[in-house]
């Protein structure tokens, strides 16, 4: 878990997603036993339109080809099992941010877990103890792979969800684009690191300016 970590928000303080999800079924379990939620990412190189047409999309990396990733839903007491397959060409890790997790599916690398490397494959197990809404994302050179496009909602269903009319996620994103209008490669600069991160010209919300 984070270092600084911040109380969970709940459903009602942050409503949910136009992600496309990469859920499989739900596994039946033994009786007694929670329900097991299976899903599966692919982190790899990709695209997302960031500027108006005839301009193509700008190259990013995503999860399972989506920016941001597929939205991962779980309901609370269930246990989440998450294969995550590496198609970068760097090492990389999955973070559940404010989840509380065993120590060795917290995706810290060099201190929690072995990286993932190029063209590997890592599976995190977990039991989802707290409601709320939550996001993934890696912990291997974070400041560049978030910026290139590897985050992911994650909802904590209350085991009675909340009456609502529509229930949607925004996903805040924004990027520092160059005037050609490729992502800046200008990551982890000591600017950027004193003044508590990088900060982009261009804002999404679930992907989309």
């Amino acid at each position: 878990m984070s270092r600084f970590p911040m109380p969970a928000l709940t459903r009602r303080a942050f409503l949910a997603s136009a992600a496309a999800g990469a859920m499989l079924p739900f596994r039946q379990s033994p009786a007694g036993a929670a329900a097991i939620r299976e899903v599966r990412l692919r982190a790899a190189p990709g695209g997302i339109r960031l500027l108006p047409r005839p301009a193509g999309e700008v190259a990013a990396w995503c999860y399972n080809g989506t920016v941001p990733g597929p939205e991962i839903r779980v309901r609370q007491g269930e246990r989440l099992r998450v294969e995550v397959e590496n198609g970068l060409a760097e090492e990389t890790t999955v973070h559940w941010h404010g989840v509380r997790v065993p120590h060795a599916m917290d995706g810290v690398p060099h201190l929690t877990q072995k990286p993932i490397g190029a063209g590997g494959r890592f599976v995190y197990e977990f039991e989802a103890v707290d409601a709320g809404t939550f996001w993934y994302h890696p912990h291997q050179r974070s400041f560049e792979q978030v910026g290139r496009g590897l985050y992911g909602p994650l909802i904590v269903e209350e085991p009675e969800p909340v009456r609502v009319d529509r229930e949607v996620t925004w996903v805040l994103g924004d990027w520092r684009l160059t005037k050609s209008g490729a992502i800046s490669e200008d990551f982890g600069n000591r600017h950027d690191i004193h003044h508590n991160g990088r900060v982009g010209n261009t804002v999404t919300i679930n992907g989309r300016v």
